[in-house]
């Protein structure tokens, strides 16, 4: 099941789509063909600077879509990086600008875009942290290490070493745990008995 309002659509204009990880569903620069929705799976979106390094500047999962802004775009202006394998749907350009004249449609499909661009703000602020630590805490506490931390480094634009520090000198202050390898939760909160 798509997610609103990409349900509405055709389905001529859906192309199911299964992809490995580290597979490279469109790269900057190529010409648009449509958005995408994954399925199951998950998906950055990155872009390489000057140097080669790579920032992420957008991350799918599982009911989320992507690449929305290529609908108004002759060219793709990041690459999308299959990062967890999975299953992924395609929706025409052209299907999309059509189902505009449907106000309900647009109304939906505003929403959506609205609710990306509150966590793109969100994760500028994070961003924008100078301590790595303080930068850390603010990504975790937003629920935005989900998978590998080195996906995590690179999500708050740290390098991994830095944000491996980060997270140790957290676990020692007691502001997070660490129970399994990889794994960084909150602390509980002290319970007032």
């Amino acid at each position: 099941m798509l997610p609103e309002p990409y349900d509405r659509l055709p389905r001529t204009a859906k192309h199911r789509l299964v992809a490995g990880v580290s597979e490279t569903l469109f790269r900057q620069g190529a010409e648009t063909t449509g958005l995408y929705i994954v399925l199951n799976g998950r998906v950055h979106l990155e872009r390489v600077g000057p140097n080669g390094e790579r920032f992420v500047i957008h991350r799918a999962m599982a009911g989320t879509s992507f690449a929305e802004a290529s609908i108004f775009s002759e060219h793709y202006h990041c690459a999308a990086l299959v990062i967890e394998a999975g299953k992924f749907v395609r929706i025409d350009k052209a299907a999309v600008l059509t189902a505009f004249a449907d106000v309900d449609f647009a109304r939906a499909y505003g929403r959506q875009a609205a609710r990306q661009i509150q966590a793109h703000r969100q994760l500028l602020e994070i961003v924008g942290i100078r301590s790595a630590e303080e930068r850390v805490m603010a990504g975790l506490v937003a629920g935005l290490l989900d998978g590998q931390v080195v996906d995590f480094a690179a999500l708050l634009n740290l390098s991994h070493e830095a944000t491996y520090r980060a997270l140790r000198s957290l676990v020692r202050a007691g502001k997070i745990v660490n129970p399994l390898r990889g794994v960084y939760r909150l602390s509980p909160a002290p319970s007032s008995a």
